[in-house]
């Protein structure tokens, strides 16, 4: 094996078993719980870990970066209980197109489902920074939204149609534009 093949190998390891940090906060909310004297835990550093993915993005091969990045997209969703969110609206897909419609979302200002081409288009209200927290730092990892929120966007549409669907990233804030917007392919 190659010295650099190797050494991108074992970062990826170690980015891998990092994954970890981003249920830190759940799992300190846990473990305080259960301690008597919290005196001697240190809060999440979030900047710490906006550096370790700063890190990976800059320093990891594609294919392994996508992994990591894949896997942090699926996190958030589920570490979140934005699934269960979700999936209360399978009965009633309609109500949650419609939520945007009416102006509901903090974040997205259109979403239509033209269901005849199978294409949803989402178009995010315009920000000065990502609304990711990992995104909220200056020069923010690429793969943010190249990877994770691609594949948090796929998970999420994926459980709500019940169908397999593909997303196209238009523009993003971290990658230069006033929004994010995505193309959604339902397959």
């Amino acid at each position: 094996m190659k010295r650099k093949e190797f050494l991108n190998k074992c970062s990826t390891c170690g980015a891998l078993s990092l994954i970890g940090l981003f249920n830190l906060d759940k799992a300190n909310a846990q473990e305080n719980s259960l301690k008597k004297d919290d005196t001697d835990v240190e809060p999440m550093n979030k900047n710490q870990v906006r550096q370790l993915l700063k890190f990976i993005d800059s320093s990891i091969n594609e294919s392994d970066k996508e992994k990591i990045f894949y896997k942090l997209g699926i996190e958030c969703l589920y570490s979140r209980n934005y699934d269960k969110w979700v999936v209360s609206f399978r009965d009633n897909q309609e109500e949650f197109f419609n939520r945007v419609k009416r102006g509901e979302s903090k974040y997205w200002e259109k979403l239509e489902y033209d269901k005849d081409k199978s294409v949803i288009t989402l178009v995010g209200r315009k920000f000065q920074t990502c609304v990711c927290e990992y995104g909220q730092c200056e020069e923010p990892p690429k793969s943010l939204c190249n990877y994770c929120c691609k594949r948090f966007q796929e998970e999420m549409f994926g459980l709500l149609l019940e169908k397999k669907v593909n997303v196209s990233i238009d523009e993003s804030i971290i990658l230069g534009g006033e929004r994010c917007s995505t193309t959604i392919f339902v397959g």
